[in-house]
């Protein structure tokens, strides 16, 4: 989303579909890389825990690192 939402405000400011494809790659790509993948890896140790509670901690951990892999995408 903050990638489409910067997408559209430069769109918003007239700029070419050329210049936004490259501004916005490299201006805002890094941050929703990062962001991503902190997310996989920080729920990474809870999706593969065996301990007590892992019944709920593990889908929880299985979905958040599902969801954060198909944002990069």
């Amino acid at each position: 989303m903050v990638l489409v939402t910067f997408f559209n405000q430069l769109r918003a400011k007239g700029v070419s579909p050329e210049k936004i494809a490259r501004d916005g790659a490299l201006i805002r790509l890094r941050p929703v890389m990062m962001t991503a993948l902190v997310a996989s890896l920080g729920f990474l140790p809870m999706a593969l825990n065996t301990g007590i509670g892992t019944e709920v901690q593990r889908p929880l951990a299985t979905v958040v690192i599902g969801d954060s892999s198909h944002r990069r995408c």
